[in-house]
This record gives C-alpha cells, sequence and structure tokens, in this order.
C-alpha cells in the first residue's frame, strides 16, 4: 500500500532537497503535491483528494505553518501532519505540539531521522486503516444480520398471521423500522419482476442463480438512495422484489413510487440487460391493512400495468371490504371447518350486487390467497408443500377468464387448507404442539404468552400448558427461555455483535433483564461467555 503526502515549504530547494533524501517508493510513500504557503497548501487541500500526510514548514510567508496547521485541524481532524522546524523555532514548535503535533523533523533533515518517522508513520496509517476495517466488518455484519431480520420480518407481515398489532409495532421498533410503527401510517407496495428471456442460461442454474442474486443486490442498492422505501423478498420466487414505501401527506409523494419504479427499471436494463414488470399497488392507511395494500400490488403486477379508468378507486372499495373483521370472520370458519360460514363470509366480501369487474375478482382472489397461506403456515403438518402452492398461485391467479373459474379455485384451496387444518388439530396432541412449537420457533422474538397462543390455536390455556409439557419434557416459559438463549449464544460466538445488540435479537427488551436470565441459564454473564469462548478459541 502507498501512502500519499503534501510537502509544504516556501523554499523550493528545502523541498528538492528532501524529495532527494530517500527512496520514497521503497519507504511506502509518494509524494503527490507541494506547496510554497499555507494558504496554497489549503487550496490544495479543498480541491482533493486528500493525502495521509502533510510535512509542513513551521515558518512560512502569508500564512505561517501554525496557523496552516490549526485550519487543517479543524477541517481535515483525521489528517496526519508532520512540521519542519529549526532549532531557534522553540517557540512555534511549542504551540504546533500544544495544536497535537506529534511528529516534527529537525532542519537539516537527516535521513535516518527520516526514514525511521516515515517507518513509524506507515505503521501507525496501516494500523488505523485494519481498526477502521474491523469496525466497518463488523458494523457491515451487523447491518446484514439487520437487514435480514427486516427483510424477513416485512415479508412476515404481508404473509402470515398477525400476532398482535402492539406486539408488530414493538418488533418494528426493535429492528429500527420505527417509521413503520406510526399511527397515521399511509403506505404503498411495489413488486418487481426481472425477466429472463427464453433460452437465455437455461443450461446452467447457476448462473441463473448468479444473475438472481445481482437482481437483489441492485434492487436494494437503489432502495437505499430513497428514503422511507424498505425492499423485501422470497426465497420461493428469487427473480421477484418487492418494496414497501412510506406515503407522505403534504408532500408531492403520490409520483414517488412511479419515480422509483422508473429509476430501478432503467438499473435493471443499463446494468443487468435485461426487461422486467412492476406492480404498484393502492396506498394503504395503518398497519392493519398492510395486506390488502400487498395485494394490489401483486394485482397491477399480474396486469403489468398501473390501474387507470377509476381502478384505483374501485381497488380501494374492495379493501374496505376485506376489513380486518372480514379476515377474522373468514379465518374463524376455515379453522372451526365451517365450509359454508366460509361461502357465507365469501358472499358478504364478493357481492353480485356490485357488478363486480374481472380484475376485482382477482384482486379479492389474491387477498384470499395470503389469508390461505397465513393458516396454511400455523397448521401444516410435515412440510410446507401446501404453503409453497399457495404461494405459487399468486403467480397464475390472473389467468382465470372468469369469475367462475376463479371462485372455483377459492373453494377448492379453502378445501385443501381446512383439510390441513383438520389434520392437525383432531389428530393425535402432539401434532398440535408441534405446530404451536413452530410458530414458537419462527416468533420467540416477540413477547409471547401461553395464553395468547392457545387464543390462536384454538386451545384451553391449561390444557395447552400440560400437553406442551407432556410432548416437549419442559414447560413452555423454560422453552421459550432456552430458544432465546440458544441463539443468544450463536451471536455472542460470532464476537461481532454488541450485548444490547443480541439482547434486541433474540427478543429481550432490556440488556439488563438479557444478561440475568443468560447467567441464571448457563451459569455465566454474556460477557463471560464470550470471553471463555475466545479464550479457547485462542
Amino acid at each position: 500500500m502507498m501512502f500519499e503526502i503534501m510537502l509544504v515549504d516556501d523554499e523550493k530547494g528545502v523541498r528538492n532537497s528532501i524529495k532527494a533524501k530517500i527512496d520514497w517508493e521503497a519507504a511506502g510513500f509518494a509524494i503527490v503535491s507541494e506547496a510554497a504557503s499555507g494558504s496554497e497548501a489549503l487550496e490544495l487541500l479543498e480541491r482533493g483528494p486528500l493525502p495521509q500526510v502533510v510535512i509542513s514548514d513551521i515558518r512560512m510567508p502569508q500564512m505561517d505553518g501554525i496557523e496552516f496547521i490549526r485550519i487543517c485541524k479543524q477541517r481535515y481532524p483525521f489528517l496526519r501532519t508532520v512540521v519542519l522546524s529549526g532549532y531557534s523555532d522553540f517557540d512555534y514548535l511549542k504551540a504546533a505540539i500544544q495544536l497535537g503535533v506529534k511528529d516534527y523533523l529537525l532542519k537539516p533533515v537527516a535521513r535516518s531521522e527520516l526514514n525511521e518517522l516515515l517507518g513509524k508513520l506507515g505503521e501507525d496509517i496501516k494500523a488505523e486503516h485494519e481498526h477502521i476495517r474491523a469496525s466497518q466488518l463488523e458494523l457491515l455484519r451487523k447491518n446484514e444480520q439487520l437487514r435480514l431480520l427486516q427483510e424477513n420480518f416485512l415479508l412476515q407481515m404481508v404473509k402470515d398471521e398477525w400476532y398482535s398489532v402492539a406486539a408488530v409495532k414493538e418488533r418494528l421498533q426493535q429492528l429500527q423500522l420505527t417509521p413503520l410503527a406510526a399511527d397515521d401510517l399511509v403506505v404503498q407496495f411495489v413488486a418487481m419482476e426481472m425477466r429472463i428471456p427464453e433460452g437465455r442460461m437455461t443450461d446452467r442454474q447457476e448462473r441463473r442463480d448468479l444473475l438472481n442474486l445481482a437482481f437483489q443486490m441492485l434492487c436494494r442498492e437503489t432502495a437505499a438512495k430513497w428514503k422511507g422505501l424498505y425492499p423485501f423478498s422470497d426465497v420461493s420466487n428469487s427473480s421477484m422484489m418487492y418494496f414497501l414505501i412510506i406515503v407522505k401527506k403534504g408532500a408531492e409523494q403520490h409520483s414517488k413510487a412511479e419515480r422509483f419504479v422508473q429509476e430501478l427499471k432503467r438499473n435493471i436494463s443499463s446494468y443487468l440487460k435485461l426487461e422486467s414488470v412492476s406492480g404498484i399497488g393502492e396506498e394503504m392507511k395503518g398497519l392493519k391493512r398492510l395486506k390488502n395494500g400487498y395485494a394490489s400490488c401483486m394485482l397491477s403486477w399480474s396486469q403489468s400495468t398501473v390501474y387507470k379508468n377509476g381502478d384505483g378507486e374501485r381497488v380501494r372499495e374492495l379493501t374496505r371490504a376485506f376489513s380486518p373483521e372480514a379476515e377474522r370472520k373468514l379465518v374463524q370458519a376455515i379453522e372451526n371447518l365451517d365450509m359454508n360460514a366460509f361461502r357465507n363470509q365469501l358472499d358478504v366480501i364478493f357481492t353480485s350486487e356490485r357488478d363486480t369487474p374481472m380484475f376485482a375478482f382477482t384482486f379479492l382472489a389474491l387477498r384470499m390467497l395470503l389469508l390461505f397461506s397465513s393458516i396454511a403456515k400455523k397448521f401444516e403438518w410435515g412440510g410446507s408443500s401446501l404453503q409453497k402452492y399457495l404461494w405459487n398461485c399468486q403467480m397464475t391467479i390472473s389467468d382465470y377468464q372468469s369469475r367462475e373459474g376463479v371462485m372455483g379455485q377459492i373453494e377448492e384451496l379453502a378445501q385443501l387448507v381446512m383439510e390441513e387444518v383438520k389434520k392437525t388439530r383432531f389428530s393425535n396432541g402432539q401434532h398440535m404442539v408441534e405446530a404451536v412449537r413452530k410458530y414458537v420457533e419462527e416468533n420467540f422474538s416477540y413477547e409471547l404468552t401461553l395464553s395468547s397462543l392457545a387464543d390462536m390455536f384454538h386451545l384451553n390455556e391449561t390444557y395447552l400448558s400440560g400437553l406442551f409439557k407432556q410432548h416437549v419434557g419442559i414447560t413452555f416459559s423454560d422453552y421459550v427461555t432456552r430458544l432465546r438463549i440458544t441463539k443468544a449464544e450463536q451471536l455472542l460466538r460470532e464476537n461481532e455483535l454488541k450485548l444490547t445488540d443480541i439482547a434486541m435479537l433474540v427478543g429481550y427488551s432490556s440488556s439488563s433483564y438479557f444478561s440475568t436470565s443468560f447467567k441464571k441459564y448457563c451459569g455465566k454473564s454474556p460477557k463471560e461467555y464470550r470471553e471463555c469462548f475466545l479464550k479457547k478459541q485462542g
């Protein structure tokens, strides 16, 4: 690595003498610029790029070295300065030391002293770079862990059944997604699909995987430049990315989604040389209508266009029909295996009095698929094939050309989901405990309570408590603690995150409560555990 130096002295002969003293390249340095005064040097520094070191004479006309160094310390605090001084410049040198200058050279400059100083400077700069690199790496790893958690949670919010709005808001704040927890939240979803032409890269799956990865990275990089815009993906379809956009009141925000889509399409075309298809959903107010907003963006994507001719208003009307209360009744009917109640609720939502157009049926069908998917995830036993099938149906639902076709598929899928619920609810207790345990493993970072889970799975709390201990071998609360501590141990062994970060990631509201629980469970504090692990590794 070559470090750069600026040389500042009002006498050109002195500068030439210093340049000729040693083999600068062999010492790992290069003199990249020269100045005859402090003011000239400041102009050069302002134009950039900045060198790592400035060697400056202490006595110069116009602006002396002391004033130059003082201004440098203010403007460029990380710039290293070395002063050149004569034996008679003691007062100047004292002033320079008071400004924080640690290194100086006495005139005439001796070759050995210059070499010694450069060696010391080189080691200092390398150590600082290593420290900065390590800090940046730790930050990147922490940010990557946080990014994955954020994206998974956003996907969970549109796919899964919610624990409670209060719990969702708390988790949003923990994951540094606080703007999404606002009471007056208005959001909009965007879907973006990368289209690979027929015949391109069909022979190499790994090349396709790399292209999908490049597409996702490009989407995230583009989104990072926009405020209030959150990307997320789903492993079941890696050629698609989704974006949650906060819509601000009063500002010219109605075109934010369109402008973002235009920029992203340009980037995909420019960097990946591929076409893309987007879908922009309707604006929705409040967390409870997130799924409606997501379904409307999937409808727009399936039609490869943004709504026109009042379609948007019709979709907003439909989302009001698909209210949280209507969704609750549909879920209740399916989980109670009551097909008649399910059909009755469908009739309320898919009312024929509205002369419902085909695109509206497609929107409602997409919304039903999200509901089915969340129930299947909760109750599916022995795999996730039904969830995958339901998720993939999003891509084909718009292929139906008639209302009868859409309604027929909805009823068929409802029947499949009911069968899965029946297998779990009315078989032996182990299946039900496994469903509860699976839910807990995916949501242990929440403030889980046994009573809420009992309500969610239609069980008596006391019965669930006994059933859980019988099949799992420990109590529910001990099981949740074990999950949290096991995850914490993993994060502590990686030695990258602070204890406060780890506490948040594994579901503890405070680091002190986390430390107390960890020590009770492991016999060591989190700090002692990490130190002990590192000692064994060393």
